[in-house]
């Protein structure tokens, strides 16, 4: 028996994308289902006695199982990979899932994610991502007041926040998993310095060299975020010190001029952030840079999340405003996030730029 080896990422794809075909099959057929997730794999053609899905399998890919068809198969795979982070598919239904989705073979649709991957965030085969992640002492890890007044300089006894390394984590895994590239963490006073009240960007030319894609996690804890906020991303971004608030442009579609939205703060139940990509001239070229940027770290936790799990979907998100989806266009989604529950998120807001 071949098997193949298939990611997360990947495993989840198939599975919405075979669900969703198989949704619209029934439908134009006239058919619909209810009950639990797993009813649509469990309709049973009453003559042949075997699943509508074998039978739309079968019928679309002109394929014949030759084995017991397992209808459960795909559902399966998808609960065992949410436990791994790969999972073996045996290759007679792996190829016929991807030939009743189109595709010639399992190759060319893990190379068509990654294509797509690479080309949202704008990435090149031989590209390198930087990470930039804040690091601080301790003491100053809960006052916000000791941050906006500058970070102790840089030493090994430092620390870092440990949400913001499960953001790390998961971007790393975004990458390394779906198109094998290992993206690079670099500690933000590494790569910027606080001098006489400016935020400068320390020499780093040489290392970076072939560096396509840039995430910045967290809020005013990060020096590279504060540096930009001082660049390109100023243009959008403003950022009350004192009440620790934030508000973003955007274009009013009644007014049909710029205007600032209210601000956005965290309160006893929610926590407020915004998600951006902005592009920001780094040393000699201008590179995409995303900024995951919780005003606490629950909210830059979820966004990370969101970017990670949805990357696709965001592509269709619209301005309301301009009355333009985002594309592959420079953007900011401001969102507030339940402390309680992370995965309880709500968009407020985008805004393409």
């Amino acid at each position: 028996m071949i098997q193949m080896n298939i990611e997360k990422n990947v495993c989840e794809k198939l599975y919405f994308e075979v669900k969703g075909k198989l949704q619209n099959e029934l439908a134009s057929r006239g058919m619909t289902y209810r009950g639990s997730e797993t009813a649509i794999w469990k309709m049973l053609e009453p003559v042949s006695e075997k699943t509508y899905f074998q039978l739309i399998l079968e019928e679309i890919t002109q394929l014949s199982f030759s084995a017991t068809f397992n209808n459960m198969y795909l559902w399966r795979k998808m609960n065992e990979v949410q436990q791994k982070k790969i999972v073996n598919f045996q290759d007679d239904y792996l190829s016929l899932f991807i030939k009743f989705l189109g595709y010639s073979n399992p190759q060319e649709y893990i190379s068509q994610f990654s294509l797509n991957l690479r080309s949202f965030f704008g990435i090149k085969k031989e590209s390198k991502i930087w990470v930039v992640q804040p690091i601080f002492d301790a003491k100053d890890q809960k006052s916000p007041q000791a941050l906006f007044q500058g970070k102790s300089p840089r030493s090994d006894e430092q620390t870092v926040d440990s949400r913001d390394t499960e953001c790390l984590l998961e971007i790393i895994d975004l990458f390394h998993e779906s198109n094998h590239i290992l993206p690079k963490r670099i500690y933000d006073q590494d790569l910027v310095q606080l001098e006489n009240n400016e935020y400068q960007l320390c020499d780093r030319t040489a290392d970076s060299v072939g560096v396509d894609c840039v995430f910045s996690i967290g809020f005013y804890s990060n020096y590279f975020f504060r540096w930009a906020l001082s660049k390109e991303l100023g243009h959008y971004i403003e950022f009350e010190e004192e009440r620790i608030r934030f508000r973003i442009k955007y274009f009013n579609e009644y007014l049909r001029q710029d205007m600032w939205s209210d601000y956005y703060a965290s309160n006893d139940d929610f926590d407020c952030g915004f998600l951006a990509k902005v592009p920001v001239k780094l040393y000699n070229k201008t590179v995409n840079c995303y900024f995951i940027c919780g005003i606490e770290n629950k909210s830059t936790r979820a966004m990370t999340s969101y970017l990670c799990e949805n990357w696709k979907s965001i592509l269709n998100k619209q301005d309301i405003g301009k009355q333009i989806p985002i594309g592959d266009l420079p953007f900011i989604m401001a969102f507030k996030v339940s402390k309680s529950n992370l995965k309880e998120m709500y968009c407020q807001q985008v805004v393409v730029l």
